[in-house]
This record gives C-alpha cells, structure tokens and sequence, in this order.
C-alpha cells in the first residue's frame, strides 16, 4: 500500500483472495477480498478502496481485521440488536403453545393469527409485540403461516412411524428376489377434468383476484410412477380408476424396467390395489400403505405442483382437450423448462434439494381396441419416462 500505508499478511496471494472472492456468498466480504487483493498488486489505499465503491478507511479497517483473522475477519461481526423481550424458555414454551393449536371446539377458533399470539404473550408473560416484529420472531423461531396437509381422523399413527422405516420391508423384498436390482417406485393416480379449481396468482394488494373455474363433470385420471431421488417417472392418462386400467398401467409399467431390476411399487389401499383383484408383472411387488395415509405417498406432491402451476384457471372443451393438458403438464413437469422443480421424497427421508432430467422422454400414443373399457369412451394414454 505504498510507504504510509498498512503492511498486508502474505500468507495468502492476490489470485487466492480473487478465488474467494468468487466463490463467496457474502457480497460485502467478497468486496473487501478484491479490495486486500488490488492493494497486495501495487495499487494505493484509495484506487483499491475506489475499485469496488469503499472509502480509504474502510479498506483500513478490513485489512486490520484480515491480518488479525484472516479471511473470517472480511465478514461482517454479529450484530447483538435489541435483546429479546421474551428469554430462551420462554420463547420455548411459545413455540409448544403455538405449534399444538386451538382445539376448535373448546376455544372456539381454528387457528391462531398474530393477534391471537400477541394477546397471548401479553397476558402470558406481560410482554408487548407490534405485528411485524412477532412475525420476525415467529420466523427466528422456525415457524411461518403454512397450509396444513389433510390427515384423515383414522390414520394410525403408530402404523405410519412403522411403515417409514422401509428398510425391513425392502430386505424380505430383496431375500425373496436374488440377483436382482431393488428399485423404490411410488404409485397413486389423480382424477383431472371439468370440475375445475383455483389457484394462486399476484394481483392488487387487499382486493381478492376473480379465478375461472369449470363446474362441470367429465373427468379422466391419471396413474403415475415415481422414483424418489432419482429421474425416473412413469405415466399413463386412462379413462376410469379400477382394477382394468390398473392392470394395465402395471403390465406398460413393467415393460419399461430395466432387465435385472425389481420394482417395489408403494400405493395405497384403494379397492383397485387389491394384489386378489390384480395381475402383477413378476418384476414388481406391491407395498401397501397403512390405511388412511395417503400423506405417506411423495406422488401427492407431483399432483399438487401440477395443478396449482399447469392445470388451474382451465375450461375443457372435451375429453381430448383434458388428455392433452394432462401430457403437456407431465412432459412440462419432467423437462421443468421453467426452472428447478422439487424432487418427490419418501416422508421423513431427506429431500433432494432439485431433480433434473437429463434424459429423453416421449409421449407414446396406443391403440385401446382390445381393452373392455375401449366402447365407452376413447381413451389416449401417455408414457413419460426419465
């Protein structure tokens, strides 16, 4: 830095801070690394510091504290802020209040908004919250305003802890197919047709946005397959639910599985799903899930993500024009050409932050001339595969 200026620890070289600086999420501490790293090439105090917007001493200052700390010193220190009004258990006991909810029929609500949370505190611990910092301290909690997910009042508990653990099933699965490959695949099949529904969208702040809906009936399911963690996905867009078409998506199902590999198919209970009612390929085993606990099934999750983002707001002239949506919404889902989109997981396993598809994928038109069901309607089918 010249004569007058602060001599600048070596141990670290002007391309390393470069490389850092690069890399660094932080933009204030990667600034001040490009700063230290055109002053350690031979420039002043001031055309470092000018070089990424800093005055001289603030340059001063983050050399000071690099040499002292290195590069944990570019960051910014802790800022204490004012302290919490409420100590740590209490804060605690809070979070227990707010996460066990009002019972509707002794407290008369079905959930608690911020006020509710703020009279609470108030009378509680006599401690005064505004509606924003609440919601901060809420938010520094863990917790935030969310949409529940249904669970049916009969769901066994107990029984869906059991069923998490997998890895028991997936070895008698395993012993009972030697020399072959176990894949994990999850089934469920969703209805889609004139009985529309909403979804969200940005519009004028406090005045509800209008959302088309159709209230009418003509309806076609589609059954789906997917492997959790991994690219793969199965599809078929067929006329009705039952033991059939079940069949059916089974038989296509089995035909695109790798020689070697066994497919453990995890579905629920519906009466279609009955191993007595169904012809299984011998290259899939049939995992029920506990009654009651369609949560347990990651498909729900394509289903909700493909409603809300591809198949709200829509008025269907016919059957054709629910089949197409529902290809141009699965192939959209797998191509995800509008950005990162979330990989299903099993509950209670971690998630894998995104899903890519690297892989081709097609829409396969088939003939339904031999099917049972092919007099009463004209059905189209789809296969996505990853």
């Amino acid at each position: 830095m010249g004569a007058r200026g602060l001599a600048i620890r070596d141990d670290m070289g002007a391309a390393e801070l470069r490389r850092f600086a690069q890399g660094e999420a932080d933009r204030r501490a990667a600034l001040r690394a490009l700063a230290i790293a055109q002053a350690l090439e031979g420039a002043s105090r001031a055309d470092a510091a000018r070089v990424v917007g800093r005055e001289r001493q603030s340059l001063r200052d983050a050399v000071l504290r690099y040499n002292a700390e290195g590069l944990a010193g570019l960051h910014d220190r802790p800022r204490s802020g004012r302290p919490e009004k409420l100590t740590a258990a209490q804060r605690e006991e809070l979070r227990a209040w707010v996460l066990a909810g009002p019972d509707p029929e002794a407290d008369g609500i079905s959930s608690y908004r911020l006020l509710d949370i703020a009279a609470h505190i108030q009378e509680r611990w006599a401690a005064s919250y505004g509606l924003s910092a609440l919601s901060r301290m809420l938010h520094r909690m863990g917790l935030s305003w969310q949409t529940t997910r249904p669970a049916h009042p009969k769901g066994d508990a107990e029984a869906q802890e059991l069923y998490k653990n997998l890895a028991a099933t997936l070895e008698a699965v395993g012993a009972a197919n030697p020399g072959k490959t176990l894949q994990l695949w999850c089934e469920d099949e969703a209805r889609e047709g004139q009985k529309g529904r909403t979804g969200h969208r940005w519009f004028s702040r406090g005045v509800r946005p209008p959302g088309r809906r159709d209230r009418r009936f003509l309806s076609t399911y589609i059954f789906a397959a997917v492997r959790p963690g991994h690219d793969d996905g199965f599809a078929l867009v067929l006329p009705e639910a039952t033991a059939v078409t079940m069949d059916l998506f089974l038989a296509r199902f089995s035909e695109t599985l790798p020689a070697g590999a066994h497919a453990v198919l995890m579905l629920d209970q519906a009466g279609w799903h009955g191993q007595a009612a169904l012809q299984v390929p011998g290259n899939i085993t049939l995992l029920p899930l506990p009654p009651c606990s369609p949560e347990l099934n990651p498909v729900e999750r394509v289903w909700l993500y493909l409603r809300e983002r591809f198949l709200s707001f829509r008025l269907y002239r016919g059957e054709g024009a629910i089949v197409d949506a529902l290809c141009a919404a699965g192939m959209r889902y797998v191509t995800k050409p509008d950005g990162l989109l979330p990989s299903p997981a099993i509950p209670g396993s971690p998630r894998p932050s995104i899903r890519s598809a690297d892989k081709p994928i097609g829409i396969i038109p088939n003939s339904f001339d031999q099917d049972p069901f092919a007099q009463s309607r004209s059905p189209i089918d789809m296969m996505v595969q990853g």
